[in-house]
């Protein structure tokens, strides 16, 4: 069921014209799909029971999001006990889920989702301006709009606000107003990250000694763990130029080195891998880099010239 959901959300992908990338040849992963069309970024991690979605996997997710500029995202068909509804958006560790038929919606047809689960039942978002306008103009006062709906004035008032409520007082809301009330939500601003822009080495030995010698250079390194790629390298002052960046000395380089170009791809993104010894195979949208070339490059804009020229080379 759980490479049926991923191949569903690759070819609702494809249909809307995204760049794809799916994971499904490594684990761990925090993702299970990339993919991109114009500005728009998604990092999706597709499960059957969004149960099983691990925290770390969910912090991963978010960190590379931040990283990426991107809109992380779930897609399932089960939480807890029960199924997911369509057109509901749940939240997973401030993940934004939803099932495929809403994630088909939003996507093919451009339909986003109005409402959201949250302890208690289904609730939705007031576009709280369009409430105040419309109650002023039918000339009903805050006083007058409490009785009609049941509730005080200054449960009004926090409605012209912004506070979010129920389906039904935002179906009465609408009956008494004769208007649409409530607000789309933003699947791609759902999640809102803050973290350390100076992350620390996750790598010992060799791998750890390379990530440091790209920061010597001037990169900003991101660490990740859960990726078919260890790092992101960001040149902060060319336009935020990221490399999606290889630093494993694992015995199968060139199988690692194809999904990374995979991925790279679909992202539009630059990706090397940095290895010990030069890789007999070349593989697609991968620059191979050895260790040692780093220490003759001393700055940020060395290195990607480095890239291209290995890149041309290729």
């Amino acid at each position: 069921m759980h490479a049926a959901l991923i191949e569903s959300v690759v070819k609702i992908l494809i249909k809307a014209d995204f760049n794809v990338a799916d994971l499904a040849e490594t684990k761990p992963r925090c993702f299970d799909v990339v993919a991109r069309k114009d500005n728009t970024v998604l990092i999706i991690k597709v499960l059957y029971n969004v149960d099983s979605l691990k925290p770390e996997a969910a912090d991963e997710m978010k960190k590379l999001a931040k990283i990426l500029e991107a809109s992380p995202l779930v897609v399932g068909e089960r939480f807890k006990f029960d199924f997911l509804e369509r057109g509901v958006v749940y939240t997973r560790y401030s993940l934004p889920v939803i099932n495929l038929a809403t994630f088909y919606d939003f996507i093919l047809e451009g339909i986003p989702p109005y409402i959201f689960s949250a302890p208690g039942g289904y609730y939705v978002k007031l576009d709280s301006e369009k409430i105040r306008e419309a109650r002023e103009k039918l000339g009903i006062s805050i006083g007058e709009m409490a009785k009609l709906l049941g509730v005080s004035r200054r449960t009004i008032k926090k409605y012209e606000e912004g506070t979010d409520t129920s389906l039904s007082i935002a179906a009465k809301i609408e009956e008494v107003l004769g208007t649409f009330a409530i607000k789309q939500i933003d699947l791609l601003n759902f999640t809102k990250v803050n973290f350390e822009e100076e992350c620390e080495a996750e790598f010992e030995g060799r791998e750890g000694e390379i990530l440091d010698q790209l920061r010597v250079i001037g990169l900003s390194v991101y660490p990740v763990r859960q990726a078919p790629f260890d790092a992101v390298s960001r040149v902060e002052k060319l336009d935020q130029e990221q490399i999606l960046t290889g630093v494993r000395q694992v015995r199968e380089i060139e199988k690692r080195a194809r999904l990374l170009g995979r991925i790279s791809e679909a992202l539009e993104t630059k990706a090397a891998y940095i290895t010990d010894k030069d890789c007999k195979k070349k593989v697609d949208s991968v620059v191979f880099v050895l260790k040692e070339e780093l220490y003759s490059v001393s700055t940020p804009k060395d290195f990607i010239s480095l890239l291209k020229e290995k890149s041309s080379e290729n």
